[in-house]
């Protein structure tokens, strides 16, 4: 791991273990303009566990993306440490495929804050931003994202989820590891993009005529998935069983990979609950919807690229 990435507090990126940081401490730049660049010399192996190019995966451009903006928030915009944050929406773009999956170099990343509504307390109750890569040496971008978050002060966080919860506490995953088991029906690695079990995060795969269905089955154990103490599904476990489904609505998913991913949280998706993954395909557009006891918590939408013939802003 780099020396600038060593320096960097774990809390500025809210998270725990230092193979999961994929970005260097942020710079200013002008009106609320902030700059960071990827390092993926030394990241966590879920990062790189692909047929193809990891450089394509939009999830890690997207907890990079994510570690860019909230590490500048807490740095130049005031935004306290101590505070719980949570996705309202996620919208991110792949563009120029070919330079992202080819070049060696790392990626400068331009966070833009549009929006910073900080509460007394010091939470957020509204942050918006737009985020532009480019491979560094480069103008033409590779990624473009959009995401806002909102979050409470720790200390008033409990609360909240209780409430949520009709006055129950949220088990955790530290305390539902140790009896935690898996389903036997988990799906295949191959099936879903991926080579190694403990990176899928389906069970009872199912194919239907527009698409496909599963259970969320998300190993408790897995650090890049779970990096802390969770009392809920993280958005980026939501967007990889997402991700994962809608490669499984292909017939050969090595041959595809996803260039974009929109998704909404409506709700919190509970540890406690059964999450059923449902996908419906519309030609190279599948939208998928994530229910605990018939409620959506999450509604994505991926965009599937072809990885035998050309693709859209391939340069």
């Amino acid at each position: 791991m780099t020396t600038a990435v060593k320096r960097i507090s774990q809390e500025l990126v809210h998270r725990a273990h230092p193979r999961e940081i994929l970005v260097s401490p942020p710079s200013r730049g002008a009106e609320h303009r902030y700059h960071a660049t990827t390092v993926t010399t030394d990241i966590s192996p879920y990062y790189l566990d692909h047929h193809g190019r990891h450089r394509l995966d939009v999830l890690l451009m997207t907890e990079a993306c994510r570690q860019a903006a909230i590490s500048a928030a807490h740095r130049y915009e005031g935004l306290p440490l101590g505070v719980a944050a949570f996705f309202n929406s996620i919208d991110v773009r792949l563009s120029n495929v070919d330079m992202l999956a080819n070049s060696s170099k790392e990626l400068m990343i331009t966070t833009s804050m549009e929006e910073m509504k900080l509460r007394g307390d010091g939470s957020p109750k509204q942050i918006v931003y737009s985020q532009e890569a480019v491979v560094t040496g480069s103008d033409k971008p590779v990624l473009s994202s959009r995401m806002a978050v909102q979050g409470v002060a720790e200390g008033r966080y409990p609360d909240l989820r209780a409430y949520q919860r009709n006055g129950s506490a949220a088990p955790t995953t530290a305390s539902m590891r140790a009896t935690f088991r898996r389903h036997q029906d988990t799906v295949e690695p191959d099936r879903v993009g991926r080579t190694q079990t403990s990176n899928v995060v389906l069970a009872g795969l199912r194919r239907t005529a527009d698409g496909a269905t599963a259970i969320l089955d998300a190993d408790l154990a897995n650090v890049s998935l779970f990096d802390h103490d969770y009392d809920h599904y993280p958005a980026m476990v939501l967007i990889e069983a997402g991700r994962q489904l809608a490669l499984a609505c292909t017939e050969r998913p090595v041959d595809w990979i996803i260039s974009g991913c929109r998704a909404e949280f409506p709700g919190f998706a509970e540890l406690d609950t059964q999450t059923v993954v449902v996908a419906r395909q519309h030609g190279d557009q599948v939208e998928v919807v994530c229910r605990q006891n018939d409620v959506v918590v999450t509604e994505m939408w991926f965009e599937l690229a072809s990885m035998v013939a050309p693709m859209v802003g391939q340069s």
